[in-house]
């Protein structure tokens, strides 16, 4: 297993398992998903075996640390990669001086984050027509 940033470069990569997970799987408008603001964030993939199987983010949202995009191929969830790559991050916004990292996370992910260190606030709201919680874990 191995982790690291992408660049423009090879930032399809992240795309392609983000389409596969959110536009495929989850039904999201591609415009939502591919946003224009990767250019301004740090996009990871995790690679088992040589192959990509998941994804995901940091991006600086009002002076605030976020983490997003958070995706893992389905045939290779519940295995302990996405644990992997959400401690990756963290450790990431630590080194960039950030010591709270926040997450809209799809309510039904709420234990896994949980279990992470993350703490829910505020109340649930849609994103994407999907149900999503603010949370945060200070680092």
């Amino acid at each position: 297993m191995e982790m690291f940033f992408l660049n423009e470069n090879n930032i399809n990569i992240a795309f392609d398992i983000r389409t596969k997970v959110f536009i495929e799987e989850q039904g999201i408008d591609k415009d939502i998903e591919i946003d224009g603001t990767d250019k301004d964030a740090k996009n990871m993939i995790l690679i088992v075996n040589n192959k990509p199987i998941g994804t995901s983010r940091l991006i600086v949202i009002e002076n605030k640390m976020y983490i997003g995009r958070v995706a893992v191929l389905k045939e290779y969830r519940k295995k302990g990669y996405a644990t992997h790559m959400i401690n990756f991050l963290l450790n990431e916004a630590k080194n960039l001086g950030y010591n709270e990292v926040f997450i809209h996370a799809q309510t039904y992910v709420k234990n896994f984050y949980e279990k992470i260190g993350f703490k829910q606030f505020g109340d649930e709201f849609l994103e994407a027509n999907i149900p999503h919680i603010h949370m945060k874990i200070t680092i």
